[in-house]
Parts: structure tokens; sequence; C-alpha cells
């Protein structure tokens, strides 16, 4: 009996991972051609270490130079949700998992104490996302908070404006240290909401006669 019913779960774990993999076809689509996308020579997280290290900046002065190079090399999209984050970092495009956890990747690099941190409800501003319009609203969000001496602030690179204890949102709900081992349900939890929004864009869009 218990044999039948872990059979049965793993089949229909399987059959709803193929369904989402599927699901995600039309935002893979729209995928840009070029997979690689280079500002000022940065291409890689190992450029980004580099190009930090250069400008022999120390504290929260290249906390916050990172935090902006970052920034500046990612634009938001649901596109390419199964990136991991160096990847996205090289397309220069993703959502703020992937996007948070490259940033931290950098931080590591440079000997800076970081941790990633995540909240189910966020407040975010009206924004263009993959070129379909989204009035903002209340969403889950991950970010990091960074330690520099006995100072911990939230850094978080989904924002040009954005700088160290500044951030483009506001956290409605309980924020919680991001551990590697939940990841995988984070990046389900996440795919499966890109998918969402996605198609809730492109309909609002279909209905407006755009």
């Amino acid at each position: 009996m218990f044999r039948k019913l872990l059979l049965g779960f793993t089949g229909i774990g399987a059959a709803g991972i193929v369904a989402l993999c599927l699901l995600t076809i039309p935002l893979l689509r729209r995928l840009p051609k070029q997979s690689r996308v280079s500002m000022d020579g940065v291409t890689s997280i190992d450029d980004a270490v580099e190009a930090c290290r250069r400008t022999h900046l120390q504290g929260w002065e290249l906390v916050a130079y990172a935090q902006n190079l970052a920034a500046r090399k990612f634009t938001y999209s649901r596109l390419n949700t199964w990136d991991t984050p160096s990847r996205a970092f090289e397309r220069g495009m993703g959502y703020c998992e992937q996007q948070a956890l490259a940033l931290k990747k950098i931080y590591d690099r440079l000997g800076i104490e970081t941790r990633a941190v995540f909240a189910l409800r966020c407040k975010f501003p009206a924004e263009v996302i993959d070129g379909m319009p989204w009035p903002g609203g209340v969403s889950g969000h991950a970010w990091l908070r960074v330690r520099i001496g006995d100072q911990e602030v939230d850094v978080c690179p989904g924002s040009v404006n954005n700088t160290p204890g500044v951030t483009h949102f506001e956290v409605l709900s309980k924020m919680r240290t991001w551990q590697p081992w939940i990841r995988p349900l984070t990046h389900l939890g996440s795919s499966m909401e890109n998918i969402r929004r996605d198609m809730v864009a492109r309909r609002s869009l279909k209905r407006a006669g755009r």
C-alpha cells in the first residue's frame, strides 16, 4: 500500500513538473536571441568581481558600487525563470532571487559579509516588465542584508535608484533568512508565480486590444 502511494505521489509530482516546464514555453519563446550581455566590459560574475576590485573602494562605498553594477547589469524579467543566478547575470535579465543571489556571489568573492533574506509580502510600485505594464502591488521578494562592522542594512539590486539601506519596496510581512536548502522550493514557487503574472499581463493586454 505504501509503495503504491509513494509511486502515485511521485507520478503526480513528475507530471506537475512537466506541466510547469510546458507552461514556461511562452516565456522562453520571448527570450532575446543574445544570451550574453556585456556592460562596460562586465559579462560574468568573475568580470564583476574584477571590476569591483579595480575601484580599490572599501566598506560601504564598495557595497554600493557592486549593488549599482548589478542593478545596471540586470533587467527585471520573468522570461528566464530557470536560469541559475550566474547564468541570469550573464544574460542580463532575471527575477529577484536571481538578482539577489548573483549579487551575493559578488559580495562573497569580495569578502563582504552578507545573507540573503526574503519576505512573502512586499509592496512594489508600478513598472513595465518584459514590455508589459505591471500595476504594482503586493508580492514575495528576495534581497540581501549586508553587514559592515556593527551595521547591517538592506541591499537590493532590483532598482538602479537603490542604495545600501534604501530600497524600492516596503516589507509587509516577517523577513526570513534564505537558506540554500530551500532554494528548490523558492525557485519552484517563483517560477509558478512568474508564469501566473505573465499570463495575467498578457490577458490584460489582449483585453485592452494592444
